[in-house]
């Protein structure tokens, strides 16, 4: 799509030891939807590494008689086994998008790797894990607080994607809310319904998007909402009948808890954007 419609340049996929395949696809069709560059990049915590190094560090094996010493040795070829592992999965995934692509692991502290890779042109995907052990985990808790702690757009990912057709929506607090721009350009690029859902309702109708919907054909809904600042509830009200397949909104006043409880209960995507985020050519300096 014609990138003058929004301001990202490239897609930043946050990779675990496990990704679902819907994911993956998610990931490749945003990149291709948005004429985005794909970044598979696999975090390997370096706490890990020091934690098998202390001498008192044990786990516990099921099946393997209780509690052991960590084995760093073993510890750093399972390491090197799943990333490798992910790389083939992510090479499978891209196809067409090979040149546009690469596969990266990063070591480190979670928070660092995120804050050194990711600029304000960027969306950083970020997966939940399909175990419930692996979503309350350390390591997801870290990776999503360094991700809404990043300069970069956040989208929230669940294990189980409903919806892959649909309308994309923007949670709007005002007529010129930057999420209706994102929101649009993501839905002129997928041939979708946009709907805005704002406490005014048509009445905070953003004339940008009146005239990108007049130039694309793009069909836009308003839906009016009650108090959209206070937590997710009333949003979640407005969206029951919608059958959405992407949620965008602002970071503020929103802030990851939200959108998590939004992920949570409609199983679809959510894009996270900074609320200062404009299209190249309408003041944001940044882009």
């Amino acid at each position: 799509m014609p990138t003058e419609l929004h301001s990202f340049r490239r897609l930043v996929l946050g990779l675990q030891s496990s990704a679902p395949d819907p994911a993956m696809r998610l990931a490749v069709e945003l990149a291709e939807l948005l004429d985005l560059d794909l970044l598979g990049l696999f975090l390997e915590d370096a706490s890990l590494r020091d934690l098998a190094g202390i001498p008192f560090a044990r786990e516990f094996r099921l099946l393997g008689g209780g509690w052991h010493s960590l084995d760093l040795d073993r510890l750093v070829h399972d390491m090197e086994v799943a990333a490798r592992g992910m790389e083939r999965t992510f090479t499978q995934a891209v196809g067409s998008l090979s040149k546009r692509s690469q596969f990266e692991v990063m070591r480190g502290p979670v928070a660092e790797a995120i804050t050194s890779i990711s600029n304000t042109s960027d969306i950083v995907m970020i997966v939940e894990p399909t175990s419930a052990a692996e979503r309350v985990s350390g390591q997801f808790s870290w990776l999503v607080k360094a991700a809404f702690r990043s300069a970069a757009a956040v989208m929230l990912v669940p294990s189980r994607i409903i919806r892959f057709k649909g309308p994309i929506v923007a949670v709007a607090m005002a007529g010129d809310d930057p999420t209706i721009a994102a929101a649009a350009a993501i839905a002129v690029a997928a041939k979708e319904k946009l709907i805005v859902i704002a406490p005014g309702g048509r009445d905070r109708e953003n004339p940008r998007t009146a005239q990108l919907a007049a130039k694309t054909g793009l069909t836009i809904q308003y839906v009016t909402a009650g108090d959209l600042s206070a937590d997710s509830t009333a949003c979640l009200k407005a969206m029951r009948h919608l059958q959405e397949r992407l949620v965008v909104m602002a970071r503020l006043p929103f802030d990851g808890a939200m959108a998590s409880a939004i992920v949570t209960a409609r199983q679809v995507p959510v894009l996270v954007i900074e609320p200062g985020r404009l299209p190249p050519g309408e003041g944001d300096s940044r882009t």
